[in-house]
Formats: C-alpha cells, structure tokens, sequence
C-alpha cells in the first residue's frame, strides 16, 4: 500500500518537471521571439523606447543595443537550463519593467506601440498587461519550482 502512494508521487514529480521545462520553453522562445526584430533593427526599436518618454534623452540608442542582447541571452539560458535562476530572475524583472512601462503610458494617454517585438502594430493597453503578468507568473514558478528535468550547472570552482 505505502509502494503504491511511492510511485503515485514520483510519476506526479515527473509531471512537475515537464510542465517547468514547458514553461522554460515557452518563456524562452517568447523572449527569443521578441528580441529578433530588435537585434535585426536597433533604430526602429530606439524610436519605440524613446515613444515612452521614460529613458532621458540619448540613452535609447543604448537600450536598444543592450537589450535585445540580454533577452536573448536569457532565452538560451532558459531553453537550455543554464543558469536557469539567473535567467528566469531577469526576465521577471524586465517583466515588471515592461508592466511598468505600459502602465505609465496607459495613465499619461499614449496611443503607441508596445515594441515589444511580439506581434507587429500591438498597441499598449490591458491586453499586453495581461500577457506580461502571465509570463511573468510562469517566471515565478520557474524560480519557485526546482524540480527540474535538464540542468546544466557549471561545476563549481574550488
């Protein structure tokens, strides 16, 4: 009776661990995705930036260099399972940047472009806040969850 609840649990571990790994795919093919027109295009995306009249004037062309490059750093490092703490960490907190971005411009009455590289002409507005908080609740359970079906840790150092 007890071997029986034994593997009952450890079939439920398995499924655990390929619903992380889906949503380290899922969230790191979002964030490849997004950053593929941004790499491709850095000037189309400083304009973009620069449409939220956040970031002070000048620093938008090295936004637009710089963050493309992390997102696809952080998409490799979720799809393959290295530093997955680390990636999924950062793309929360671009998350909540975003989230934050887009409700500054909501408030101030901006009718722009998210640039957020996802889907061509996506305007800012609840529709793009609800997709960042569900990315952004995938994130927190990668962090949260650690049974985990590929890793791939550097060895440490002594």
């Amino acid at each position: 009776m007890a071997r029986e609840g034994f593997t009952r649990g450890l079939k439920l571990k398995n499924y655990v661990s390929y619903i992380h790994y889906f949503l380290r795919l899922f969230v790191g093919t979002i964030f490849i995705w997004a950053c593929s027109t941004k790499i491709l295009d850095p000037s189309s995306f400083a304009r973009e930036i620069g449409n939220y009249h956040i970031v002070p004037f000048g620093l938008e062309n090295s936004v637009a260099i710089i963050l493309p490059w992390l997102e696809l750093l952080i998409g490799i490092g979720l799809i393959f399972g290295l530093f997955i703490d680390a990636s999924a960490l950062l793309s929360g907190f671009l998350l909540i940047l975003f989230n934050f971005m887009v409700i500054q411009a909501m408030i101030r009455g901006f009718n722009i472009e998210c640039g957020c590289g996802l889907k061509e002409g996506q305007m800012v507005g609840f529709q793009k806040l609800f997709e960042n908080f569900l990315t952004l609740a995938a994130c927190a359970y990668i962090i949260i969850e650690k049974n985990r079906i590929i890793n791939f840790y550097p060895k440490k150092i002594l």
